[in-house]
Order: structure tokens, then sequence, then C-alpha cells
């Protein structure tokens, strides 16, 4: 099923557009962001914050608890957990919003993006068609087909997706800080043997 059938897919806001430089100061969710926690970068991400029209605050489009959010460079989806909502949407982004979470979850949808493998091809294709092309035309992203599961088996495959995102996470924080530490110690030991090898 074509995924416009089963969600509202709003593209973010244009910073150049809305940017001002007195007014309300929001907080956005950057790619920078989406893709620490979709497990595609390392870096950890920096607040970012826009100002802009107090008086047209409201009316731009924000992330809500339980939104599917693509990055529209990478095709890369998370879901936005509770101490995520509310943050400003920006262009190089689209909001995925689930009509029916009955009829779908929103785990699973973002597995599936992350892990269809044909649209992936195609996204490729697109980009590689022409370097004006970089991002997901939002058409593309409405047409995406979807195979419903059963709800329990969505809820299923999407839980347990989710826990082994949270666990590649942690596992690849604790190995980095374990090269650091070890880093700092060569360093260290050198310093020492320099330092005494010098008497």
């Amino acid at each position: 099923m074509e995924l416009i059938h089963l969600a509202n897919i709003i593209q973010g806001n244009i910073p150049t557009r809305i940017e001002v430089s007195v007014g309300k100061t929001l907080e956005t969710i950057t790619m920078q962001e989406l893709n620490y926690i979709a497990n595609v970068s390392d870096d950890f991400p920096i607040a970012k914050y826009l100002t802009v029209q107090s008086d047209k605050a409201d009316s731009y489009v924000f992330t809500q608890a339980g939104d599917v959010l693509v990055g529209l460079s990478t095709g890369k989806a998370i879901v936005i957990e509770p101490m995520k909502s509310s943050k400003l949407v920006l262009s190089n982004m689209a909001i995925v919003r689930i009509k029916d979470i009955n009829k779908v979850d929103p785990y699973y949808l973002c597995w599936y993006i992350n892990n269809n493998k044909s649209a992936l091809k195609e996204l490729n294709k697109l980009k590689q068609a022409t370097a004006a092309t970089s991002v997901i035309p939002l058409s593309m992203l409405k047409s995406f087909e979807i195979v419903l599961l059963p709800i329990e088996k969505q809820r299923l495959i999407g839980k347990v997706n989710d826990l082994k995102r949270q666990r590649d996470r942690i596992t690849h924080t604790i190995e980095t800080k374990k090269t650091e530490l070890l880093s700092h110690q060569l360093i260290k030991l050198f310093e020492k043997e320099s330092k005494d090898g010098n008497k």
C-alpha cells in the first residue's frame, strides 16, 4: 500500500523563509541528530536554534511523539520519542505522521524504510541521475510502497529493531571509550618512558 494512504507526509520549514533576526528562538532537529539516532554517524549532535517571527511560530512544522522523521538526503528514518517532540523541522527532512497507529506501527515503518532494499536502490538511482538531485522528492515518499503485516507482528519487529538500535549505540559508545582510554594510556606510557630515557 502507498504511504500516502496511511500517513500525512509533511516537508519541513525552509530556513531562509522563516528565519529573522529578532523574534522567538526555537530548537530545531538537525540531520546530525537524525544520523546519530539512526546510528549512521558517531558525531554527538549539537543543539541548533532558529529565530522566527513570534506571531507565526505556531504555524510552522514541529515534531510530535510517534512521528517517523525521514532525512531527504539520506533516506534514513527515526521515530520521534517524547523527549524529541516539539522541535522545529527544517526542509531537509520530512515528517511521516501515521493516521492510525492501530494499522501502522511507527517503529515498524522506521525499520521498513531503513531496510527496504528496493527503495534504497530507487533512491540511489535518483541521486545518480543528476548532481542537482540530492534529495528525495516528496512525491517519491508519498508513493513509497509498504507491506503491512498484522499489527502485533509489526509491533514485535519494530520493538526488536529499536532495541537492537539502542544496543548497537551503547556497544559502539563503550568500544569508543575503551579505544580513547587505551590511546591515553599509551601516550602517558610514552611520555613517562621518553622522560626517564632523557635523564
